[in-house]
């Protein structure tokens, strides 16, 4: 099913809630846009997101409740752990301060922390890997399963009411997405972070990894906006977050391919050895 169809499903049977990736529902609102459907006016009142970091970034977040006039909620989890999400961003958290954080279902799922190198238990409150324990999946069980995402829990309570652990900041991006570019070690979510943090800028972006002529490892960060003037703030909130200067390159909005599944945004062409 294309997205204009889907676009006009949303227009003719008023769903309230859009479940898909924080990418498609850029993607699907923008969509909706071009074809004089205001998502912010449509039916959604909530927008359930999984696959993708989305509740942890700021810019991301915000783009979507505003893009949909809705509340968004992010689901967490792993195909290997189902048949259910292992958790969910809290409402109480969204409204400040402080991070947002994630309830993780205790009830059905085991989850701890070890640490990235020696795969040991690390302490409440330390950053480590997330793993899981299935407690009803009979079709898929798992036992310490490494799900390999970046979390820190606290089992402090909520302002929710909610008692199960909680991931302070959501997740941090999986331990495989990590990039190390001339010694300097970065993860897509912290690119994001700093790509949304322009004003103006478009919804689609990719990140190039390429080798030059004479072996030195380089990112160029391609974006879409209408002001080529945007570049240097761009590689000033890269820098600034991520501790590394890269290469920006400004294009016209709607160049870039949109993202129909889960984004890939990390294209690494770099010559090996």
């Amino acid at each position: 099913m294309t997205a204009d169809m889907r676009a006009m499903m949303v227009d003719r049977f008023k769903p309230t809630v859009l479940v898909c990736t924080p990418s498609y529902a850029l993607h699907l609102g923008r969509v909706m846009e071009e074809k004089g459907l205001e998502p912010v006016r449509s039916s959604v009142r909530t927008v359930l997101v999984g696959g993708e970091p989305a509740a942890g970034i700021e810019g991301t977040r915000t783009r979507l409740e505003t893009l949909w006039g809705a509340r968004l909620v992010e689901f967490y989890g792993c195909t290997e752990a189902s048949p259910h999400c292992g958790g969910y961003s809290c409402p109480a958290s969204d409204r400040g301060p402080g991070p947002v954080t994630t309830h993780l279902m205790e009830d059905t799922q085991i989850w701890e922390l070890v640490d990235a190198e020696s795969r040991q238990p690390v302490g409440e409150g330390a950053r480590g890997l997330t793993v899981c324990t299935s407690l009803n999946s009979e079709s898929s069980p798992q036992l310490r399963f490494l799900v390999g995402d970046y979390a820190t829990f606290t089992s402090a309570g909520c302002a929710c009411g909610r008692t199960h652990l909680r991931a302070v900041g959501a997740f941090g991006g999986r331990a495989d997405e990590l990039i190390n570019l001339r010694g300097v070690k970065m993860y897509p979510v912290q690119l994001e972070a700093a790509v949304r943090a322009v004003p103006g800028i478009g919804d689609e972006y990719e990140i190039v990894l390429a080798t030059t002529a004479d072996g030195l490892d380089v990112m160029t960060v391609r974006v879409e906006h209408a002001d080529a003037a945007s570049a240097a703030r761009v590689a000033r909130e890269i820098r600034t977050r991520c501790e590394v200067r890269c290469d920006v390159e400004v294009l016209a909005p709607g160049t870039l391919p949109k993202t129909e599944f889960k984004a890939r945004r990390v294209r690494d062409t770099r010559r090996s050895g």
